[in-house]
């Protein structure tokens, strides 16, 4: 194949093969260039706006009971989520392979002073 290909080449003229170019104007390459990358970064921060318009219209579908209020990354594969579920508030425990439910905050009470009170008796008892 490559045989047949060279024999082609040495056949065909070269003169054939070569297209008339026009001398090259800095000036007007540079400004293609800019036009060309305008439109590129035009595209991208289109896409960027559209993504971020199109996820906030899936939050706003999502009528579920479910919600996340925040999330913390504590290291790893590990982070705290504090989740809203029929007006309840959970404090989740995420890991790599479980989670669990570190604390259940009740709405009726004080939560900080309830949390603390169970952290605290919590230390005492591994003490």
């Amino acid at each position: 194949m490559a045989r047949l290909l060279f024999f082609f080449l040495l056949i065909v003229p070269a003169d054939l093969c070569a297209a008339e170019t026009e001398p090259l104007s800095l000036f007007r390459s540079g400004i293609k260039l800019a036009v060309a990358m305008a439109i590129v970064i035009g595209i991208m921060l289109l896409f960027h706006a559209l993504s971020r318009k199109g996820f906030r219209l899936l939050e706003k579908r999502q009528g579920g009971r479910i919600r996340v209020m925040e999330s913390r990354p504590m290291g790893g594969r590990k982070a705290l989520c504090l989740v809203e579920v029929d007006g309840q508030r959970l404090l989740l425990g995420l890991g790599n392979d479980r989670m669990e439910l570190l604390h259940h905050f009740d709405a009726a009470a004080n939560t900080t002073g309830q949390f603390e009170k169970h952290l605290r008796s919590h230390d005492e008892v591994q003490s």
